[in-house]
């Protein structure tokens, strides 16, 4: 189901792509003649004139190329956020089940099943070791 709700997402990402193109291109068409951008008076020391004539369909295509490129930023951060999350959880478990074989025989002794009921005689005869003797 997730796969094709993926795809399903990807196809309206690209049928909007093209229909944002498309639309963008009948703009641009319609439009092409040059405009007056007038300078506001606060801008007045970053540029020298106080208007400027511009090409219609690149400002109105830079304007849009700026969108897009804003929007791709604030969706790649999106997506970097939610991958770093999964990287982050998938450390906290692996740590969490190296912590866990490295107190293995604390937290999970032996079974008592696993003993033999009795033990062995042989070795309760034998004489108790004693530090640096030899038996």
């Amino acid at each position: 189901m997730f796969r094709w709700i993926r795809i399903a997402a990807i196809g309206v990402v690209l049928a909007a792509f093209i229909a944002v193109g498309a639309a963008v291109a009948l703009i641009l068409v319609a439009n092409a003649r040059w405009v007056v951008v007038a300078i506001p008076p606060w801008l007045g020391w970053l540029v020298s004139a106080p208007a400027y004539e511009v090409w219609l369909p690149a400002l109105i295509g830079g304007w849009v190329a700026a969108v897009i490129a804003v929007a791709g930023l604030l969706v790649w951060s999106l997506y970097y956020v939610y991958r770093r999350r999964q990287y982050e959880s998938l450390i906290a478990k692996l740590e969490r089940e190296l912590t866990g074989l490295r107190n293995l025989p604390l937290t999970r002794p032996a079974p008592l099943e696993d003993l033999p009921e009795e033990g062995d005689g042989a070795v309760a005869a034998a004489p108790p070791a004693r530090d640096g003797a030899e038996a």
